[in-house]
């Protein structure tokens, strides 16, 4: 077997290794270290202290289930002292748990995935070849799904702070995997010291066998093969099988990482607050749900009923009051009003907008709803810059694979595909038809540019401009036609004029 490079020379042990994810602290001393020399010039480089976190802890807190506010450590019950039988028990407190990081999540992704994914041929100049190449690539581009791949992929991103796409060609087809830790893989990416691209990619996960042991595995491809390891008894790494050649130039994977963490990040405190809160809240409520009765005074005789509830008190004493707790009036407001700002300033610190109150029958302009929906609009023209080569790395590798399925391999090579996100945002359907018509009549925009972004907006098809040409083209054939037609009629009818006039 020919020796594999990047595998052969580095062990499991090596692959397996991984930057941190973190979350900077507040410093021990607000004004950075002491100095005795004020001559001595000092740049720290380890000034910024930070905690570890790990992907685990960003499952726990997009799950609901799991959230801070079920922890017993985190939000003791309350505890008191059964009179009857002299012991300390706890009383369950209320608690609630909210679904801020799935929202959050969906407002953004959909902010930035909204519309389909663009496709635009860098040429010199637009030629009806470099447009049959584009169409021929979209048409692949959607029969494999590859919205869907960059869609689990930006959704796992989104969740666990990385991600990875797989394109792979078996037996002359195209297909495509995504690993993520949201799926049960821990991945490991090495990078090109020079470069910075991927090079290598390791992928650990669990599975069991007929007799319910776990068994490791880690996949491992790099620039020429894929192979996989699988831990022995003895807890030692072996090559699991034999190593097969994936057919790409480079390493066929595109793998992206968030370093801040999930998109609820920036909110994680605040929604914790907010959890706690709006359990405090639930619990004052509780106490109160149903009204406590008091008695002051002496020799009461309480008659009950046959389920305990008191049903007459009697008293010899004058001054002997019965009445019931009402709670504190502006407590309700206030904690209310504490939750809406909680609220408010969750879905801020996240850039994700709250879908606003629309009375019945108005109608908006466009341009309002893009004021209402701004937050969310820049922030995925943000992350349509970050993600960019990420979705090149994608489009490259597809291309490829698709040009070796179809046998256009050269043709595909001859021109550079390049994609793009265009940020969604809510609009009328008729504004932007009417706004590309305009544009069109105008001569400001052209009618294929006009055809593309009708296109990317879910009108048309990946060829539609070629429909377009081909219509065109049956239109002033059937149009030559019918003149020739006319003339030869013409001449049948009167040759002498026909005649004369030629």
């Amino acid at each position: 077997m020919k020796p594999i490079p990047e595998i052969g020379k580095m062990t499991p042990e090596q692959i397996m290794r991984k930057k941190p994810f973190v979350v900077p602290i507040p410093p021990s001393f607000l004004w950075g270290p002491i100095l005795n020399d004020k001559n001595i010039s000092v740049v720290p480089l380890n000034n910024v202290k930070t905690i570890t976190r790990s992907q685990a802890d960003f499952i726990c807190e997009y799950n609901v289930t799991s959230h801070l506010i079920n922890s017993i450590k985190y939000y003791p019950n309350s505890v008191y002292i059964n009179q009857s039988e002299g012991k300390y028990q706890a009383k369950v407190r209320s608690r609630i748990a909210i679904g801020f990081q799935e929202r959050i999540k969906t407002k953004r992704k959909t902010a930035l995935l909204g519309n389909n994914i663009g496709m635009k041929v860098i040429a010199n100049r637009t030629s009806q070849k470099a447009e049959d190449i584009l169409s021929r690539y979209r048409e692949g581009w959607e029969a494999h799904n590859m919205e869907i791949a960059v869609d689990r992929a930006f959704d796992s991103d989104y969740i666990t702070a990385d991600c990875a796409v797989y394109v792979y060609l078996h037996e002359g087809k195209t297909g495509w995997r995504v690993f993520s830790y949201n799926d049960g893989d821990i991945l490991f990416p090495h990078f090109h010291p020079l470069t910075g691209e991927i090079v290598l990619l390791g992928r650990k996960y669990w599975s069991e066998d007929w007799d319910g042991n776990r068994v490791c595995y880690l996949d491992v491809v790099d620039d020429q093969y894929f192979a996989t390891y699988r831990q022995d008894d003895n807890a030692k790494w072996v090559l699991d099988g034999t190593p097969q050649a994936h057919g790409f130039p480079y390493c066929p994977v595109s793998y992206h990482r968030r370093n801040s963490g999930p998109v609820w990040a920036s909110s994680q405190p605040l929604i914790d607050g907010y959890e706690l809160a709006i359990s405090q809240f639930a619990e004052n409520n509780a106490a109160y749900a149903l009204r406590i009765l008091y008695t002051l005074g002496g020799d009461m005789e309480v008659l009950a009923n046959t389920d305990g509830t008191p049903a007459r008190i009697d008293s010899s004493d004058a001054s002997a009051k019965v009445g019931f707790l009402e709670p504190a009036e502006g407590a309700d407001g206030a904690f209310a009003k504490q939750l809406e700002i909680m609220e408010k300033n969750i879905m801020r610190g996240s850039f994700a907008v709250e879908t606003p109150e629309i009375k019945s029958g108005s109608d908006m302009s466009s341009l309002t709803v893009k004021m209402l929906f701004a937050d969310s609009f820049t922030k995925a023209i943000e992350d349509s810059q970050e993600y960019q080569p990420f979705l090149d790395r994608v489009a490259a590798l597809f291309r490829y694979a698709y040009g070796v399925e179809t046998g256009r391999a050269s043709e595909f090579n001859d021109f550079i595909i390049k994609p793009y996100l265009a940020p969604y945002v809510f609009m009328s359907e008729s504004d932007i038809v009417n706004s590309l018509v305009q544009l069109t009549a105008g001569g400001i925009l052209s009618r294929q540019t006009a055809t593309e972004i009708a296109y990317d907006t879910g009108y048309g098809t990946a060829e539609e401009w070629n429909r377009i040409l081909a219509e065109a083209h049956d239109q002033l054939v059937a149009e030559q036609q019918a003149q020739q037609g006319q003339q030869a009629q013409q001449q049948k009818e009167n040759p002498v004029n026909t005649s004369r006039n030629e």
